[in-house]
């Protein structure tokens, strides 16, 4: 773990933070591997129903520490490098429960690819946002911003902010559909928390089957699609949640769900 990145549970809801100001939330290899850590953390925690990626105020992350880049040797193959291609480093669009960015200063390079990883995104109207790659010579790293980034905004809104890496303003990104909703400094805590309650107030048990069917939708062909569902249906319908789901309802009083 690392002193740079916090980590708390309240109120079923886990809290990461990024607290490095002085180098403007730069994240170091350690702080990379904290924030993978403390998301596997959240995922084994039965009491943990969603997930806040936030920062020290007035910051977000301005993406990896330049200082600790290391040389790719001459000759290296994309094949060289399982590493990047087996999903490790997707860990908030991977997590069976939902993620919320909440967003308080500029998240530039490996910060908005994360950004772009999670569930939702609230800004503050202090939130920038720029996809810098290009002009450092790369593509966006962790492939977030080829790959979910124009499913969210259209292929051509993503080829101009990935081509360009020029940044915009939170009210831009809320325009195109990046971000969920913009507000006030003071106010992103309690609008990140809020949200964070409501995506998690179902059942974690089909939470978890929708995320899934979501995230793959876009991937499969219709029929694919829908074998997948039927099977997460199914799944829910013989589940303790649902059983619950439907007593609460008929009992007239709010659901106790287990994620069973």
């Amino acid at each position: 773990m690392t002193e740079f990145v916090r980590y708390a549970v309240e109120d079923g809801l886990a809290i990461i933070t990024i607290d490095r100001p002085e180098k403007r939330n730069a994240l170091s290899y350690a702080m990379y591997d904290a924030l993978r850590d403390f998301t596997h953390a959240a995922e084994a925690d039965a009491s943990v129903r969603a997930i806040v990626l936030t920062a020290v105020p007035g910051q977000f992350c301005a993406g990896t520490d330049l200082t600790e880049l290391h040389d790719v040797e001459p000759g290296t193959k994309g094949a060289d490098r399982p590493g990047h291609t087996d999903g490790r480093h997707w860990f908030f669009h991977d997590s069976t429960k939902p993620v919320i960015a909440a967003i308080d200063g500029p998240a530039a390079g490996l910060g908005v690819e994360l950004a772009t990883q999670c569930d939702f995104r609230i800004a503050s109207t202090r939130a920038r946002f720029s996809w810098i790659f290009v002009q450092r010579g790369l593509v966006p790293d962790t492939g977030a911003g080829t790959w979910i980034l124009p499913r969210l905004v259209g292929p051509q809104m993503a080829k101009r902010l990935v081509f360009s890496g020029d940044f915009i303003d939170a009210a831009e990104a809320q325009r195109i559909g990046f971000v969920l909703d913009v507000v006030e400094p003071d106010e992103l805590a309690d609008a990140a928390r809020a949200l964070a309650l409501s995506v998690s107030s179902g059942s974690p048990f089909a939470t978890q089957r929708v995320k899934q069917l979501i995230n793959e939708s876009s991937s499969k062909s219709r029929d694919e699609h829908l074998v997948s569902h039927v099977a997460a249906m199914t799944e829910c319908q013989l589940s303790d949640d649902h059983r619950e789901g439907v007593a609460a309802f008929l009992e007239k009083r709010p659901a106790v769900f287990t994620g069973r």
